[in-house]
């Protein structure tokens, strides 16, 4: 992303409950108005990077730094 500002992306993570020393629980990434439950912060973080990735390329930009 040389040359180009960095966008942000804002996800809300609601934690329910946190059972088997994880956490369970719903995220809304706002940019792209969707929501998703989680049942682990494993798969909270592969919900995130996905969302950021499918973003990027939307956007043509396939760069990694």
């Amino acid at each position: 992303m040389k040359g180009r500002a960095k966008k942000a992306d804002t996800f809300l993570v609601k934690i329910m409950d946190h059972e088997h020393a994880t956490w369970q629980g719903k995220v809304t990434w706002i940019e792209g108005q969707r929501e998703q439950y989680f049942r682990s912060a494993l798969e909270l973080i592969k919900l995130i990077d996905d969302a950021v990735e499918k973003e990027q390329e939307m956007e043509g930009g396939n760069d990694v730094e």
